[in-house]
């Protein structure tokens, strides 16, 4: 389940900003499949931080209070990767850097169990892995009762 669409980012973004940052070639005309990439990308990125706990996508049917809010965030990743990724462009905006900084401190703080997802009830654990180390070792070759009187 997708959290924003290319169409969202290009409202975002505006028409013009749009095709210069998704056209890889000349800047001028936009790319739908560059700009999925990026959607893709930004949503990787969420989900990254997300997986760790909750199952992902979250799944925005069971929880719709939830869609503005990753919306907003996940929009957040997806300029910041436009504009990182295109090769017109060598500054990027302060103000696309510190919503980046902004929303990678929220997604890291969801992650670490700092805060949790405004949800009304809590979305979906993620699946429960044990990832202890393990360690096992071959039966004795020479028992206690073996050894006895050596």
């Amino acid at each position: 389940m997708a959290y924003i669409t290319t169409t969202q980012l290009q409202n975002r973004l505006g028409s013009t900003l749009y095709a210069r940052l998704t056209d890889r070639v000349n800047g001028t005309t936009a790319d739908p499949t560059v700009a999925q990439q990026i959607v893709d990308q930004a949503e990787a990125l969420a989900n990254s931080h997300l997986a760790k706990r909750y199952a992902t996508p979250i799944d925005l049917t069971t929880h719709p209070e939830l869609s503005d809010v990753l919306e907003a965030r996940v929009l957040d990743l997806a300029e910041y990767v436009a504009w990182r990724d295109t090769p017109f462009v060598t500054d990027m905006p302060e103000r696309v850097r510190l919503l980046h900084n902004e929303t990678s401190d929220w997604f890291a703080s969801i992650a670490s169990g700092k805060i949790d997802l405004p949800a009304s009830s809590p979305p979906a654990s993620r699946t429960a892995v044990d990832d202890s180390a393990r360690c096992t070792e071959p039966p004795r070759s020479f028992t206690h009762d073996e050894l006895d009187g050596l």
